[in-house]
């Protein structure tokens, strides 16, 4: 059945991660229907999610046009079951109803530059309380890029509207709840190739969250923007710390300025980040307030130094080596607690190293 088990959780089961079918109508018009793997651009709204262990896959069909000139419309839908039913759709799973996508992608690769703009609505909804509709999200926006062989610069701005499930401050789902959602973000990252080795780049994403000091007659409407089906490994620190956002910041959003560095030498890629992390908007310090008067916390939640080394060892096996340091303050801490009663201990320093092997085997030749 589509739908039947929750999304990325291992399921003690047997899966299969993808089964689908494509059939192309003529060469530029194709339908693909099954258990799929949907990215877009560069996996911010939407993800594979391969660094966890289970991945994301979606029961979905998508109707794919090349339009010409380098134009391309992508259309996914997607409607979920959790049983067989004779009569009834109702869904009760801690997943999307539904999950529906409209991309359209103009491209264009030369000589000396290339670029590429996509213009993005997804829908997704679940099944609201009285089981007889379902309450829909909508995001919406733009995701350009622009690449030079010296120089180039990646701009997004994204919208949310419509219902949302109800997230309480301390991240933690409400059942059967909802709110209004009106939330932004926006992310701009340049980079400029400084020697034949070495680039850098500077960026900021900018993720706009709640008022927990707001007036109690707002509380039906929240402004957290929730990257909820995309990538975080990808762009907020390869730690994690922030993969589920409306938890990670206990609703406040996400101000995220950092670095790059990459070094290419003898087909080894150094790379490096410098995150520095901070609340967009307030989270009660609860250690420090009163009823009369309730205190915000300050918003710098610290800073996070990721080390990454990839090569091809051969044309089938990759390395990806790395080590993190995170340099929390009394902010990150507070809000990463499970529990306010949690507070007291001096903050440390985080390290994290890993080591991965990617295989790629051919396993059928064309003779």
């Amino acid at each position: 059945i589509w739908g039947d088990e929750v999304l990325a959780t291992d399921v003690p089961s047997f899966g299969m991660h993808e089964a689908w079918g494509q059939y192309n109508f003529n060469k530029n018009i194709g339908l693909k229907v099954g258990r799929q793997e949907i990215m877009y651009d560069n996996k911010r709204m939407i993800t594979d999610g391969q660094w966890i262990q289970q991945g994301r896959a979606y029961d979905a069909a998508t109707l794919k046009m090349n339009l010409g000139s380098g134009w391309k419309l992508d259309l996914v839908g997607s409607y979920n079951q959790q049983v067989n039913n004779y009569f009834g759709t109702y869904y009760n799973l801690n997943n999307p109803k539904t999950v529906d996508i409209i991309w359209l992608n103009k491209s264009k690769v030369d000589s000396n530059y290339k670029y590429n703009a996509t213009a993005m609505i997804m829908g997704d909804g679940y099944q609201t309380p009285d089981t007889t509709g379902v309450f829909m999200r909508y995001t919406y926006g733009i995701n350009t890029s622009f690449d030079h062989y010296q120089w180039g610069v990646n701009f997004e701005v994204y919208g949310q509207s419509g219902k949302t499930r109800t997230i309480n401050q301390s991240g933690n789902i409400v059942p059967d709840s909802f709110q209004t959602v009106k939330a932004f973000m926006f992310s701009i990252n340049p980079w400029i190739q400084v020697a034949k080795n070495f680039r850098a780049g500077i960026g900021l994403d900018y993720l706009s969250g709640s008022d927990a000091l707001r007036d109690s007659s707002e509380q039906g409407t929240t402004n957290m923007f929730n990257f909820q089906y995309g990538a975080a490994h990808r762009f907020y620190g390869k730690m994690d710390i922030f993969f589920n956002l409306p938890q990670g910041t206990r609703n406040a959003g996400l101000v995220d300025a950092y670095l790059t560095a990459r070094y290419s030498y003898k087909k080894w890629d150094l790379n490096a980040e410098f995150h520095r992390f901070a609340l967009e908007n307030q989270v009660e310090d609860v250690e420090n307030s009163t009823p009369q008067e309730p205190v915000a916390l300050d918003k710098l939640l610290g800073y996070e130094l990721d080390l990454i080394v990839t090569k091809d060892l051969s044309k089938d096996v990759n390395l990806n080596t790395g080590l993190g340091f995170l340099f929390p303050t009394r902010s990150l801490e507070f809000v990463k607690t499970s529990s306010f009663s949690q507070l007291g201990s001096p903050t440390v320093i985080g390290y994290w190293f890993y080591v991965m092997l990617t295989f790629k085997p051919t396993f059928f030749f064309k003779g």
